[in-house]
């Protein structure tokens, strides 16, 4: 031990010495040589932060992650974990626990490197506590390769249901969690196995019974061949992302599995070139859920965001959500103004978004979203504690600006989504609120909304309308009958969410080309609406009322 102990201590040493060195060469460690041990049934925290101490010190350095299970524990996220459980956050633990700034615990902190690559090919990162597993944040040239994430107690509980009546239906949850009244109780969802897919209706703050025995009576009607299905129920929606990529640039995160997480898969913000490749967000062996909320959700970001070879299933949200936020006018003189997000959730990763000097805004109006006047900054302020940004703008905004939102159409990034499948799941498969998009070749399967949705959301905050889209040779098959469902589309809904959508011809060049529809009697295979120069060509369409469902749109061609 003595020996093991000294080498760690003279690597950390010397990590900080070769940190000076300018013409430093490329190192490649093992986490092994920290102490970590794979398979062993012992806690790893302490010997793989030292690893990414080590790394930090280091640019350049590549980290082995040799095959195995590696237990990644942290005493204040499992405090929080505990408390949560114990109802001591309340019904809803959000609302506490997902706040701007809040406390929480980082397994693995990235943040601060430079030219680092983590290969942990057949590697698992297997949690105990609520936390974020892993936190790249202000890193350029980061590379994660071959890691699963999973946690030793799942944030959600299921069990299988064995009996229903006409007005409730009983559960037998697992005995991994004994549950109990304290107990947040939040979102159910069904995996009907005989169908294997995701029943369309997610069931919200089930009215419940204990009646011993780890049996739960949920009073709410499901159709009786639904016994045997399985039944899971979160105990919290948002919290901290499993990967989180904040402030990065040119960030890579190829054939890394996502098993549970207590809030999304991977959050992106504010950051510049990602790419996505061989990414699985999927349950693990013997579940039904994967991540409580979206498997992804990218905000504020630059550059090319791309997706490629990836797998999603039974997330609790969409597989993607890709868009900017619209900011709140707090006050306005002349070219002076103060901006807050007002987004329910506030930013995804909790933190500002504020525009830089030399960012554009759009000026929209709040109840149309039309474009009004675009804005470049001159000047900003920001301030964190009152998560608002003070900005000089070019030109002065409207006396009236409490009609209107601004949005940053810099931090919006060029979306690639191809050969992928996005398999049962809550929600869209994908949600476009950016510009210059391509989204070709993909799988989209029972999910229970849309499979690709288009939109600007107001009352979400997010946006913008899109411009420049092709959504190419996907196959989308029974989606859109649940959770989600836009405009009654199975496929594909192109749409603006607002106050007054007549005659708001917002999304821009969209093209809609040899895709295949096969809806299960939905309103509509395709909905456009509130768009200008759309193209539909050689799109399949069945099991529809209608092919296609045109509202407040102009320019749309139309051919079989």
């Amino acid at each position: 031990m003595k020996n093991k102990s000294f080498r760690i201590k003279n690597l950390l040493i010397a990590g900080i010495l070769f940190s000076f060195c300018a013409n430093l060469e490329a190192k490649e460690v093992s986490v092994s040589d920290f102490g970590a041990v794979a398979n062993d049934g012992k806690d790893d925290t302490k010997a793989l932060r030292q690893a990414v101490a080590y790394c930090r010190a280091n640019p350049g350095t590549t980290l082995l992650i040799p095959p195995g299970v590696y237990i990644l524990k942290d005493a204040d996220a499992v405090k929080l974990e505990q408390d949560a459980l114990a109802g001591k956050f309340g019904a809803n633990p959000e609302p506490v626990i997902y706040t701007p700034y809040y406390p929480y615990s980082k397994g693995l902190d990235l943040s601060d490197t430079k030219d680092i690559t983590i290969i942990a090919d057949g590697a698992t990162l297997l949690c105990e506590g609520w936390m974020e597993p892993v936190s790249i944040s202000h890193s350029a040239n980061f590379t994660l390769k071959g890691l699963t994430i999973d946690y030793k107690r799942k944030p959600f509980s299921c069990g299988d249901i064995v009996a229903i009546e006409n007005d409730y239906f009983d559960v037998r949850f697992s005995p991994e969690r004994i549950l109990d009244n304290n107990m947040p109780l939040m979102r159910m969802t069904i995996w009907d196995k005989k169908k294997n897919r995701m029943y369309p209706q997610p069931i919200y703050f089930p009215k419940n019974e204990f009646l011993g025995n780890n049996i739960v009576r949920i009073f709410y009607q499901i159709p009786k061949d639904l016994l045997g299905a399985n039944a899971g129920i979160l105990h919290c929606f948002h919290f901290r992302p499993a990967i989180l990529i904040h402030q990065t640039e040119n960030t890579i995160i190829e054939n890394v599995t996502i098993h549970s997480q207590a809030g999304m898969g991977i959050v992106g913000f504010d950051s510049k070139d990602i790419l996505i490749k061989g990414l699985q967000v999927v349950p693990a062996p013997g579940y039904y859920i994967s991540t409580n909320t979206d498997a992804t959700h990218f905000a504020c970001c630059e550059g090319l965001l791309r997706f490629e070879g990836c797998v999603f299933q039974g997330q609790g949200d969409d597989a993607t959500n890709v868009h900017g936020y619209y900011q709140s006018i707090i006050s306005a003189n002349g070219n002076e103004a103060t901006l807050q997000v007002k987004a329910g959730t506030y930013t995804h990763a909790q933190v500002l978004d504020a525009p830089r000097a030399g960012d554009v805004l759009e000026l929209v109006e709040i109840y149309t979203l039309k474009l009004v006047k675009e804005y470049k900054v001159e000047k900003v302020v920001r301030n964190e504690k009152a998560f608002t940004s003070s900005v000089v703008l070019s030109d002065a905004l409207p006396v009236d600006f409490s009609k209107y939102y601004l949005m940053n159409i810099t931090k919006l990034p060029r979306l690639e989504f191809v050969n992928s499948l996005v398999n049962s799941h809550l929600a869209r498969g994908i949600l476009v609120k950016t510009r210059n998009v391509l989204i070709d070749n993909n799988v989209f399967r029972n999910c229970t909304g849309t499979a690709i949705h288009v939109g600007a959301e107001a009352a979400w905050h997010e946006g913008t309308y899109a411009k420049n889209v092709t959504i190419s040779n996907n196959t989308m098959i029974g989606c859109g009958k649940g959770g989600g469902s836009q405009g009654g589309a199975s496929g594909i809904a192109v749409i603006i969410e607002a106050k007054d959508t007549d005659a708001t011809y917002l999304h821009d060049n969209i093209l809609i080309e040899n895709n295949s529809i096969a809806g299960e009697d939905n309103e509509c295979g395709i909905y456009i609406g509130n768009a200008k120069n759309v193209t539909l060509k050689n799109n399949q369409i069945s099991n529809c009322k209608k092919d296609i469902y045109i509202h407040s749109a102009t320019g749309v061609n139309y051919t079989k």
